[in-house]
């Protein structure tokens, strides 16, 4: 009985490792997506992890497409997030982003969030930005917000818009609810070789705090970017209320 127990904590233990180095290993991610064919700009699609290792959700970040909002050109943003197909059968959840950001200056103008939980009533959220007033919006309580104020979509396109090559640290605001947050962190550039290929890729370290210094609202960012024509997110990992959730792309088209 013993050995049987010790076998099956070593098959465990060695299927989770494995399990954790397919998911994180930013160079196996790479050779995977290039035999499909080249990066190019489009819908990415995502693996999400629970501790690296347990496929509990698939997420979409969308391209940005050009629309018109109140009369201007934005970049429409859009991501989805589902749980898994086995997860489903025991606990089935979607969540809806969609950002309109100005396609000057990469600051949103309107971001929309829902949830729908399968059993439960939707939660929707819908924050109207006059990033010139410095004021945020939600169901028409108005709170202060500090220059150039991202939500997660828009802060994502400023991160692939970036030009490394010139950014060692950066500081971006963030704010879809209430408090100010900033999202501060550091840019280590790397080259991997995959199949005899050289990739340009870049290291992002960040941390996730809010600006009043609440030491309880805080996380740990980690991305991996492939540098193509724009920065591709192909490996992400936020540490938060001492969980570890990652996300490694799986499609590009």
């Amino acid at each position: 009985m013993k050995k049987i127990l010790f076998i099956s904590i070593l098959i465990i233990i060695s299927v989770s490792i494995f399990s954790y180095h397919n998911n994180n290993d930013p160079v196996l991610i790479i050779s995977v997506l290039s035999k499909r064919g080249e990066f190019k700009p489009g819908d990415l699609r995502y693996r999400i992890n629970l501790l690296g290792i347990v496929p509990v959700g698939d997420a979409v970040l969308g391209l940005e497409r050009t629309e018109e909002y109140n009369r201007k050109k934005v970049y429409h943003l859009t991501a989805r997030a589902e749980s898994t197909k086995i997860l489903s059968k025991f606990f089935k959840a979607n969540v809806i982003l969609d950002s309109y950001v100005d396609t000057e200056k990469l600051n949103p103008l309107l971001f929309k969030q829902r949830i729908v939980i399968a059993g439960r009533q939707d939660i929707a959220k819908e924050a109207i930005y006059d990033q010139n007033a410095g004021i945020m919006s939600i169901d028409g309580v108005k709170r202060q917000i500090l220059p150039n104020t991202q939500d997660p979509l828009s802060a994502i396109l400023n991160l692939r818009r970036m030009d490394l090559d010139k950014i060692k640290e950066f500081e971006i605001n963030i704010n879809t609810n209430q408090k100010n947050y900033i999202l501060k962190g550091t840019v280590s550039l790397q080259q991997v070789s995959v199949n005899k290929k050289i990739y340009k890729t870049a290291l992002i370290k960040a941390t996730i705090k809010r600006r009043d210094k609440n030491p309880y609202h805080q996380s740990e960012l980690t991305m991996v970017l492939l540098r193509e024509k724009e920065n591709i997110p192909i490996l992400i990992r936020v540490f938060a209320s001492g969980m570890v959730i990652t996300a490694n792309l799986t499609e590009a088209k």
